[in-house]
């Protein structure tokens, strides 16, 4: 056997051990990049993971909110059939991934007007699964809690890597308005790996101590940017080999355009 052929099999040894995972979040239909979205299907076709995890935050829930806010940008119908389209563009790009949505801070917003209006509680058709029809698409829900003596926090293990959307009431995540401030002090905090959305920035940082390597990741955002805020589009990949992280890597998307892999991804119309 060639020297070539045999090389070849060792990769394609590697290979069958090693698992693809694709993580993003932070959406916030309707307030979506729809060029960032495009750009981020266009990249699931290429890379074809096998796991991916939605990662908190797909529906902002605006009209839930405690916020004040302008009753002319209600339109909860129109989130939640955005994030149905969502999800089946998902599963029909990736037939035979495992995906995972996990719960964040403003599906929380749900939860706080229902205990607010307490005659609705109860009611399965009000529960974020069966509104986002996740079911159909076979999509697993990581859900997390608010309350003080929770006991979900709505982590997701994955190896040796914690996943989590990154709100500090609900995952006791650290939060800074600097780029992989928040990824750190978390992973510092566990004292394990850790990819997180929340913050709405792109960031790898890595500890090594006794033997043990550790990265903290921010995940990026794929909502509309706003010019006074430090937010930066885009996702994470990263490999699970033997159940360690491995090859870690962002992916900035500018105005419409990703460079990834020696490959140009540019939103078309």
């Amino acid at each position: 056997m060639s020297l070539e052929k045999l090389i070849d099999q060792e990769v394609e040894k590697l290979e069958l051990k090693t698992k693809k995972v694709l993580v993003y979040g932070d959406i916030h239909f309707p307030y979506h990049d729809e060029k960032a979205l495009k750009i981020l299907y266009s990249y699931m076709k290429d890379y074809k993971p096998k796991v991916i995890v939605i990662n908190g935050d797909v529906v902002d829930f605006y009209s839930l909110s405690d916020f004040n806010k302008n009753s002319d940008y209600f339109n909860l119908q129109k989130e939640i059939d955005l994030a149905r389209e969502h999800f089946r563009m998902v599963r029909k790009l990736n037939p035979k991934a495992k995906i995972y949505f996990l719960e964040g801070n403003h599906s929380k917003r749900l939860q706080k007007y229902l205990w607010n209006h307490p005659e609705l509680e109860g009611l399965e058709y009000l529960s974020i699964p069966v509104l986002f029809d996740l079911d159909r698409y076979k999509i697993n829900y990581v859900s997390s809690e608010i309350d003080y003596w929770k006991k979900s926090s709505g982590y997701l293990d994955l190896g040796d890597v914690v996943v989590m959307h990154g709100d500090s009431r609900l995952n006791g995540a650290s939060n800074s308005k600097y780029a992989g401030y928040s990824a750190k002090n978390t992973m510092m905090t566990i004292q394990k790996s850790v990819v997180m959305n929340h913050v709405h920035r792109l960031a790898i940082v890595s500890h090594y101590q006794y033997d043990k390597l550790m990265y903290g990741i921010e995940a990026g955002c794929l909502c509309q940017k706003v010019p006074t805020a430090n937010w930066q589009q885009g996702f994470v990949t990263f490999e699970l080999h033997k159940g360690k992280m491995v090859n870690p890597k962002l992916y900035y998307i500018f105005d419409g355009t990703m460079y990834a892999d020696g490959k140009t991804y540019k939103y078309k119309k």
